[in-house]
């Protein structure tokens, strides 16, 4: 869904649609998301319908300028595969929080402003610290998934908007 999301809120941002948006996970490969998830997305305008989950792979990572997951758990997993994209791999919310301290940053350059972001960060304080994470709805009743969602359409708006500034 957070792909889904901030992909199209990009693409009505970005004229040049040089920004590529991916989904990738560390559960079985192949797997379509779950109907909750495609009702949810199919309210919003958007058919995930055709998506099939896949493996996050060290040139995935590798390739990317950032990163942005759900949970801590995942950005360690991130960190374990390229130790190098832990400066490029953060949670959806704690991005927001980093990108707002950092909003002024004179960085032109996507990869070097992320960077700049995570540049204060430990790998054991990142352990040791409370990360601010992406509520799951998976399994939740439809009030709640529904609420869930909003949250996370939130925080692609925001993201999108952030990421938008550093490409114009």
């Amino acid at each position: 869904m957070m792909a889904a999301l901030l992909g199209s809120m990009l693409g009505d941002r970005l004229a040049d649609n040089t920004v590529q948006t991916r989904s990738s996970g560390f559960g079985p490969v192949g797997l379509p998301a779950i109907d909750d998830a495609v009702a949810a997305m199919r309210r919003r305008g958007l058919d995930v319908s055709t998506h099939r989950s896949a493996a996050t792979t060290v040139s995935l990572v590798d390739g990317a300028d950032l990163i942005l997951t759900a949970e801590r758990d995942h950005v360690v997993k991130i960190a374990t595969l390229s130790p190098r994209a832990f400066r490029w791999a953060m949670t959806l919310p704690e991005f927001l929080d980093l990108a707002a301290a950092g909003r002024d940053s004179s960085e032109t350059n996507l990869r070097s402003w992320v960077e700049s972001l995570t540049a204060r960060r430990t790998a054991g304080r990142y352990l040791r610290e409370p990360i601010p994470e992406v509520a799951d709805p998976t399994g939740s009743a439809p009030r709640a998934f529904e609420s869930a969602v909003v949250d996370l359409e939130q925080q692609c708006r925001e993201a999108a908007d952030f990421l938008a500034l550093r490409r114009t």
